[in-house]
């Protein structure tokens, strides 16, 4: 019998303010392809680029979010300035005239998520004592809440756009910002949800915190404007990362440093998972927009995919808890290697619904693109949550706001490689009949499930090895 484990006071606080976060992010991630190439005309290269460098700053200003909160101002602290930033900057894109305008409206985006998702996540680790094994559940659930915001962003979002225009998406995502930080305002009231590392600034903190932010915002102006320093700001930031988890390596020893070692080989790993998911919002989405056979918005399927989350994310969780009473507790490479290969089907799936539509000369079933995107949602479900998890277990607790801004630095290297991947799904739509466009898709999602299968493979490979660093 599986008991069903009850979470801490105060977990309802970080479920909900992740929940309209993720809301109002959903609304601009799952519209933006659509809003460059449909709205401003862009070819799909250039679309590609944009996205792919805007999903990758999101993530990747986490790490700045995550010293920030460490070094200046706390991390309960950090997401009430970052979804303060997200309500802005949502707001700027609805106003957009000019490309300028479109491009500071995302670097406010992408900075203001950079404060408020690592810090949550690691503040959430408050709630549980040490090795309580409610954790590892909590974060599921977590991830679950996440989800339920990114359904209600991926389906309002498109049907809000289609009916009011842009503008009304957009506010409305500004909106889901100022819940969340309202809601989490209540919680540091009600629950005392504060980082006692900083829980008094000073004004020198502040100071540096304001001057911090403006730097990221122009720098992350910059990276969006321009493909060519895009490209060398993230090998910049790869590189100072790698240089900064081998220092901790080298400074550590025993069990912590072979943990270390661990989560640094997950970290890479996980990269290469995300720049095959994300194609979800590249050329998926524009996929089913140019062959599917359904009239409603193409921006509202990816809430398929979070649906799945929310339906098979009590079922994994059981599942693990099932495993672990049985004394067989499923490991986290092992886990990881279930979301390359949830991630492989999926795209193996869609190929195949597009290889039927093709020879009998028809759309992509909309059945066929369900079915993918709740397999994806597996995937994730494998993968995801036990990557937030996992960075309380192996990291010192000194180091968890910027070890967490390092597990989502890989989300957002994995979306820099969708939008160079997506490059081989490139259509141009006038000269390019249906037929071609579905064998193109079929093509590009063929390599995605290659791609997938072969780092299923080389985790498998790799379990042995890391789970004896982990339990070293």
């Amino acid at each position: 019998m599986i008991i069903q484990q009850k979470q801490p006071k105060g977990f309802p606080i970080f479920f909900l303010t992740e929940m309209w976060e993720r809301y109002g992010f959903y609304v601009i991630q799952t519209l933006l392809i659509f809003y460059l190439t449909d709205n401003l005309h862009l070819d799909d290269k250039s679309a590609y680029v944009t996205v792919g460098s805007f999903t990758a700053l999101a993530y990747i200003n986490s790490v700045f979010g995550g010293a920030i909160a460490d070094k200046f101002i706390g991390s309960s602290k950090g997401v009430l300035i970052g979804g303060l930033l997200l309500s802005i900057g949502y707001c700027l894109l609805s106003i957009h005239i000019n490309t300028f305008f479109l491009n500071l409206a995302l670097a406010v985006i992408t900075v203001g998520t950079g404060l408020l998702k690592p810090n949550a996540s690691s503040l959430l680790s408050i709630l549980y004592p040490h090795k309580d094994s409610r954790k590892e559940a909590g974060y599921t659930l977590y991830y679950v809440g996440i989800y339920a915001g990114a359904i209600s962003g991926s389906l309002l979002g498109g049907y809000l756009q289609k009916t009011f225009g842009w503008s009304i998406a957009f506010y409305s995502a500004s909106l889901g910002g100022i819940i969340s930080v309202l809601t989490f305002a209540f919680g540091i009231c009600k629950f005392k949800l504060v980082d006692k590392r900083k829980a008094h600034p000073t004004a020198k903190d502040y100071l540096a915190t304001l001057v911090s932010i403006v730097a990221l915002i122009i720098t992350s102006y910059f990276v969006l404007h321009s493909e060519f320093l895009s490209l060398i700001y993230f090998i910049i930031i790869a590189i100072f990362c790698l240089s900064f988890l081998l220092y901790c390596i080298a400074k550590h020893h025993g069990a912590q440093k072979n943990r270390l070692i661990a989560f640094l080989i997950l970290m890479i790993i996980s990269v290469g998972y995300w720049g095959i998911y994300f194609q979800q919002f590249f050329s998926i989405s524009l996929c089913i927009a140019r062959v599917g056979n359904s009239s409603a918005p193409a921006s509202i399927f990816s809430a398929i995919e979070s649906f799945g989350v929310i339906i098979f994310g009590p079922l994994i969780n059981l599942a693990w808890n099932y495993w672990q009473f049985k004394g067989k507790k499923v490991s986290i490479p092992t886990k990881f290697s279930f979301g390359f290969l949830f991630n492989a089907f999926g795209f193996l799936i869609i190929a195949i619904g597009l290889w039927y539509a093709n020879i009998h000369s028809t759309y992509l079933n909309t059945f066929v693109i369900v079915a993918s995107y709740l397999i994806i949602a597996i995937g994730e479900l494998s993968l995801s949550p036990t990557s937030l998890s996992m960075v309380t277990s192996l990291v010192p607790e000194n180091l968890s706001s910027i070890m967490m801004g390092i597990s989502l630095l890989s989300i957002g290297f994995g979306g820099k490689v969708a939008g160079l991947l997506a490059n081989d799904a490139i259509i141009n739509t006038i000269k390019t009949s249906l037929n071609d466009t579905k064998n193109i898709y079929m093509h590009s999602f063929l390599n995605y499930f290659v791609i997938s299968l072969i780092i299923f493979i080389i985790t498998i490979c790799l379990t042995k090895y890391l789970r004896k660093l982990i339990s070293l």
